[in-house]
């Protein structure tokens, strides 16, 4: 839940364990690391892709408009690993969960794909830290090629949901003046818990607004005495960034969660104070009363408002 740290600056407790429900990028490594992630029923599902980050040079334009087919590598180092929890289908290649190796294909006539290989078939044939020479990938997947004028002086690849579908991931690469591109169907499990809210923002004309800026509407009207400032209290709540990620969920562990209302975020708290036993209200949470400009770990981005669906079950005073 979104308790305060000695600094002050509040943080879930699950923020290092729990991923957005939606698909949420991160670059976290030496070696870059993209990657989305759902957090269904199941328990956290992600995709992922770790490489090394070549600088684009002179060589590599002139690679790009060979005639002769050619195999390649994707960044430096160690292989461009994908690490996938949940199957996958590129059109119709089907890609199993597991390690695959990524690496490119130009034919002569500027068609690009992407190649798949299994991990241990390269390991165990001694390839690890190899070239592509003489190693017949295991899947290609057609890849869309453009050309820009911003220039990407580093490899830069990235996962992220092309929000057509909460299942629908894109691969996009960049580097130099060139563009690859493909999309991919994520198997994710995407079944809810049974009771779960649903994502919704209120209405403007339901929404009551507090002096601090919290905004707050009542769903459900609960009876009873009000908490205190630092009573322990009982809840189950989900939320969400805006845009319906969600970052955290007492559904989703099977449980309601108790905390004391002075170790969590001012919004939050400020939220609960306005409810009795049985309520259950939405609060719309700016981020001056949630986690500022530093964001939680990689699941809240910097300066975001969140939206909570929040049940108050019982107090302990």
């Amino acid at each position: 839940m979104i308790r305060i740290p000695l600094a002050g600056l509040v943080l879930l407790s699950t923020a290092c364990s729990l991923t957005a429900q939606y698909f949420v990028p991160d670059q976290l490594f030496a070696r870059r690391m993209t990657r989305v992630s759902w957090l269904g029923e199941s328990g956290e599902q992600s995709i992922a892709i770790e490489y090394g980050q070549p600088k684009w040079g002179e060589n590599h334009e002139t690679f790009m408009h060979g005639q002769a087919a050619q195999y390649a590598r994707l960044g430096t180092g160690a292989w461009t690993t994908l690490q996938s929890g949940v199957d996958l289908a590129f059109g119709n290649a089907k890609v199993p969960r597991g390690r695959w190796y990524l690496g490119a294909h130009r034919d002569g006539k500027q068609n690009w794909t992407l190649t798949l290989m299994a991990v241990d078939k390269i390991d165990v044939a001694g390839f690890g830290a190899g070239a592509t020479i003489g190693i017949k990938p295991d899947l290609e997947v057609p890849m869309r090629l453009e050309r820009t004028e911003q220039a990407a002086e580093l490899l830069d690849i990235r996962l992220s949901s092309n929000k057509q579908g909460k299942e629908n991931v894109t691969l996009s690469m960049s580097w130099g003046k060139y563009r690859l591109r493909a999309d991919l169907v994520a198997y994710f499990d995407v079944r809810k818990p049974k009771g779960a809210p649903e994502f919704a923002l209120s209405a403007p004309d339901k929404v009551i607004t507090t002096e601090s800026g919290l905004q707050y509407e009542q769903l459900r009207a609960g009876v009873g005495e009000f908490p205190g400032p630092t009573d322990k209290v009982t809840v189950h709540y989900s939320g969400w960034l805006t845009d319906g990620t969600q970052f955290d969920s007492s559904y989703r562990r099977g449980e309601p969660t108790t905390f004391p209302l002075d170790q969590i975020v001012k919004g939050f708290r400020e939220g609960v104070l306005l409810m009795q036993p049985g309520a259950i209200f939405r609060l719309t949470i700016p981020a001056e009363l949630a986690y500022g400009a530093a964001g939680a770990g990689d699941v809240v981005p910097p300066n975001s408002t969140l939206v909570f669906t929040v049940t108050l079950l019982g107090i302990d005073k």
